[in-house]
């Protein structure tokens, strides 16, 4: 069980981080442990959700690369890096915003057959890619964004789990921004496999124009719901499958998102 919820700790990335809450989950990584996730999702909306229950036609499919990387430098602390390739409608591709987090482990405390677990983390991400910032394909604002998290999750021997983290988000340029992020998570790992499902709630704490990117515009909210199935391949690789919905809220698309991933270890010597 231990040695695939180690596995697992990056997974949750695949389902979870483009354009939502980010990369952190509730599992360790341990130190001299790096884990690599790349991942291609499709994304689709024909409706875009207004302020006062406005609403837009929209044809916006969104293609998606991702490269996440987790690195344990302590038996506390990692490094997380992601990257993402996208490409909207027949538009030209191009990488978008590159983040990097620093994730520490303030609290593991273990009761009976069960362990709390209390994480927090920081990171930041900036543009890397020279893409469009205006109109209704563009692929973002080439933000740079400070993202502080607090994660709780229990975790029980038999594989199941309850977690959850919020946060605040700050957007420094090009227009200062900021939101207030809740996740919500439960799921199962064993050793044949792992499935889990989430909901995210995202608070604009400004109002915003909403007039520039596909996926969301500035000063957007939403609510998010979605779900993760892994099968391990190795001992150290598996593959996924994920899929997330968008419920409903303001200046974001009404869209279906399905994500394939394939996830590997190095440094896996126990």
């Amino acid at each position: 069980m231990r040695r695939c919820l180690l596995l697992l700790c990056f997974l949750t990335f695949l389902c979870t981080c483009a354009r939502a809450q980010g990369p952190v989950s509730g599992f360790p990584t341990p130190k001299g442990e790096t884990a690599i996730a790349i991942s291609y999702s499709k994304e689709n909306y024909d409706n875009y959700f207004l302020p006062d229950n406005g609403e837009e036609n929209r044809e916006i499919e969104t293609i998606s690369y991702s490269l996440f990387v987790e690195t344990g430098v302590s038996d506390n602390m990692s490094l997380i890096a992601t990257l993402p390739w996208m490409q909207i409608n027949d538009d030209e591709g191009s990488l978008q915003d590159a983040s990097l987090w620093l994730k520490y482990m303030n609290l593991e405390k273990r009761s009976g057959r069960s362990a709390n677990r209390v994480f927090t983390s920081v990171g930041l991400s900036l543009p890397v890619g020279n893409y469009e910032t205006m109109g209704n394909t563009a692929l973002g604002q080439r933000a740079t964004v400070f993202q502080g998290r607090l994660v709780y999750q229990f975790q029980h021997d038999d594989g199941w789990f309850l977690h959850g983290q919020t946060g605040i988000d700050f957007q420094i340029s090009p227009e200062a921004q900021s939101s207030w992020p809740l996740l919500l998570r439960t799921g199962y790992g064993g050793k044949f496999f792992y499935t889990e499902a989430w909901i995210e709630f995202v608070t604009a704490l400004e109002s915003g124009s909403g007039v520039q990117g596909a996926a969301a515009g500035t000063g957007s909210s939403w609510r998010r719901l979605g779900g993760t199935f892994y099968v391990p391949v190795t001992r150290w690789a598996g593959l996924n499958l994920g899929a997330a919905w968008v419920l409903g809220g303001e200046f974001i698309g009404e869209s279906s998102r399905l994500n394939l991933g394939f996830v590997f270890k190095l440094g896996t010597g126990k």
